[in-house]
């Protein structure tokens, strides 16, 4: 996969991720407050996910149940790739320094990393 999300996009797809199908108004539901959008925008949203193929839907009655069809690690991979592209080699290390300290990581997650990065070190 190639093809990267908008942040908007991003809401959405983090509003189906982990669930059962659910309609429109379930996707409204999901996302809450963190949107000021219309119904005809949600639409919108979910319609251009699934012409780009990272959303279905399963008509039941007059309703369309929306979920996921690409998951989220797929996609974190692809925006990752995608950013990588765009810094040069030297900057590559920058970067993942940056993003490594503006996230906040847990204790379990900075323990996991750290092992992470022993095993690449060990494998050379």
């Amino acid at each position: 996969m190639t093809e990267t999300l908008t942040y908007s996009e991003w809401m959405v797809m983090n509003a189906l991720w982990g669930k059962d199908p659910q309609p429109l108004s379930g996707v409204i539901e999901a996302m809450g407050e963190t949107v000021d959008w219309s119904y005809r925008t949600y639409a919108s949203y979910l319609k251009k996910l699934c012409d780009k193929g990272f959303v279905g839907f399963e008509a039941k009655g007059r309703d369309k149940f929306y979920y996921p069809l690409v998951p989220r690690e797929d996609c974190i991979r692809a925006e990752s790739r995608s950013l990588l592209k765009k810094v040069s080699a030297r900057s590559k290390k920058d970067l993942l320094v940056c993003m490594i300290e503006e996230s906040g990581l847990s204790s379990s997650d900075q323990a996991e990393l750290r092992s992470l990065i022993e095993h690449l070190g060990d494998s050379k």
